[in-house]
């Protein structure tokens, strides 16, 4: 294969990085792959050669005749008079080589000044980026190169993943893509789903049904009202409700929004739900806490607690997730099996318990010895539901359990994928367990330090590149890939939930209603209002 020189290697040269010199018809693009062919790399006492692969990280065009100092009447005068040579400079850092077994070495010679570098071809690249893995979970291509797939690596989860982004830059598309790619495998998915972004993974995008359809299965608490998608646009709906009979006194509690801190009122609720037996809601239990304030034989201190808990009780009665048909947890940890917990619509107290819930009875079936096979838990807006310790608000309910994961899960098959936008406000107990990060795009600086000080595979060079990714565009560090890889993210088949909505469209659609609606809206009657005499 013929190689297309790209310039020459100038100035000094180490390990790591070194500057070229190109020309403004062949030189490379920021983040394109070079090759500097046959370095002697040292091995022994003797030497080697090896082809060294790099990745251009910075590209500027400079003139010598054209200085900074000069006003608008010279520069116009030498740019008449003469033709002014522009002079290509890149920066690139160096990424390793290739030995005998596929494994990326770091070189520990450095190339000589007036090498020739050329643009890497793409077998050495598929070679260099992709683990020789028959089950390759394909998320895209590398982001220079279209012809170039990039595949994960599912070992790579064992040890937790977190896909960071900010709003708009594609994560809920890549990790529907991930998990559309994972299922085939045989995987085991449980998706805590809070805005309803992947309820639609059993619809193509084309039309018609996704090969994965008949394996995915979303669960929805039934009569909720102004849902972004119906039970018909996603394909039904199995439902999901609480049997409120079942919870103990500290989860009624967190579910009502009665801090811990309030001792005395989390009593009164103790002592009304040991006057309950059978099956019963929350109703009963006002009942109950009713009796207790009206009990004379109840102190003024209780008495008060009891009416204060009713507050905060009577609020569940508004809640559509009562009922007695709770999630089948066998169902949930089935092979080759994605649930989709849609959480959309419910109060924050009630999400964050069935979150606790769901993750407390896979963690029992797990320490126990009866999950059978591994599985994986999407967790999406992480940060609500496993906040950072300098939030003002922290989640009382799920925040334990997914940390205990995060630490312990992995010796039992439990394997997280955190999704959030804001890696500043997640627990740094959660984001530091996730060996694997998918970072996309990323332009807040508090949480772009909070992904510095999580991701040990972060370059700064990486790091200095988020702001400029392109939406659908990500960085792949830890286990996932062999070395830090810019991705293309590309190829999801299944329908997407969070996709933003064409605005320009929906506005006109608003404008059509109205003018129609002005067009057949009954006249009034024109009343004609007396003249006054004054």
């Amino acid at each position: 294969m013929i190689q297309r020189k790209a310039g020459y290697i100038v100035g000094e040269v180490d390990t790591s990085r070194f500057v070229f010199v190109s020309d403004t018809d062949n030189f490379p693009p920021k983040h394109e792959y070079l090759v500097i062919p046959d370095v002697k790399e040292r091995e022994g006492i003797g030497t080697k050669q090896v082809d060294v692969l790099a990745q251009v990280s910075r590209i500027s065009n400079r003139s010598d005749i054209l200085g900074e100092s000069l006003s608008l009447e010279e520069l116009e005068s030498i740019i008449n008079r003469y033709t002014a040579t522009t002079k290509v400079f890149g920066e690139a850092k160096i990424l390793g080589y290739l030995n005998k077994r596929n494994e990326v070495i770091m070189p520990r010679s450095a190339a000589i000044p007036g090498q020739e570098v050329f643009i890497a071809d793409s077998d050495l690249l598929s070679r260099f980026f992709t683990k020789d893995i028959k089950s390759g979970i394909a998320i895209g291509s590398l982001i220079t190169r279209d012809e170039v797939k990039v595949a994960l690596d599912p070992n790579g989860f064992r040890k937790h993943v977190a896909v960071i982004a900010q709003t708009g830059a594609g994560k809920s598309y890549l990790v529907g893509l991930v998990l559309e790619n994972l299922l085939p495998l045989g995987a085991t998915v449980i998706v805590l789903d809070p805005n309803s972004d992947y309820v639609m993974m059993r619809s193509a995008r084309s039309g018609g049904k996704t090969v994965i359809a008949d394996d995915v299965t979303v669960y929805r608490p039934p009569g909720l009202k102004g849902r972004r998608f119906s039970d018909e646009e996603i394909g039904g709906a199995d439902p999901y409700t609480i049997d409120f009979s079942r919870l103990n006194a500290g989860q009624v509690c967190d579910v009502a929004g009665i801090s811990s801190r309030w001792a005395v009122i989390r009593e009164a609720v103790t002592d009304a739900l040991g006057q309950l037996h059978g099956i019963y809601g929350p109703q009963q239990l006002i009942d109950a806490l009713e009796r207790i304030a009206l009990n004379p034989a109840t102190d003024s201190r209780k008495s008060k607690a009891a009416v204060s808990a009713v507050t905060y009780i009577r609020r569940l009665l508004n809640y559509k997730i009562w009922g007695s048909q709770d999630i089948p947890l066998d169902e949930l940890v089935k092979p080759k099996r994605l649930s989709v917990i849609d959480l959309a619509g419910l109060q924050r107290n009630v999400s964050e318990y069935i979150v606790q819930k769901t993750l407390d009875d896979v963690w029992s079936l797990a320490v126990t010895g009866s999950l059978r096979f591994p599985i994986f838990i999407v967790i999406e807006e992480a940060h609500n539901f496993a906040p950072g310790a300098s939030q003002t608000y922290r989640s009382g309910s799920s925040l334990n359990i997914i940390e205990r994961i995060a630490a312990e899960g992995r010796k039992f098959g439990i394997f997280l994928m955190v999704v959030t936008q804001r890696p500043n406000k997640i627990s740094s107990n959660v984001l530091s367990q996730c060996n694997s990060q998918i970072i996309m795009r990323l332009t807040n600086p508090e949480d772009m330090s909070a992904v510095k000080r999580a991701s040990e595979g972060l370059s700064e060079d990486l790091f200095n590149d988020l702001p400029g990714l392109n939406k659908g565009e990500a960085v792949v560090v830890g286990e996932l890939t062999k070395i830090p890889t810019m991705v293309k993210i590309t190829g999801r088949i299944s329908g997407e939930g969070g996709s933003d909505i064409d605005l320009e469209e929906a506005l006109r659609k608003a404008l059509d209603a109205y003018e129609i609606a002005k067009k057949t809206e009954p006249e009034e009657s024109k009343v004609k209002e007396p003249k006054s005499r004054w």
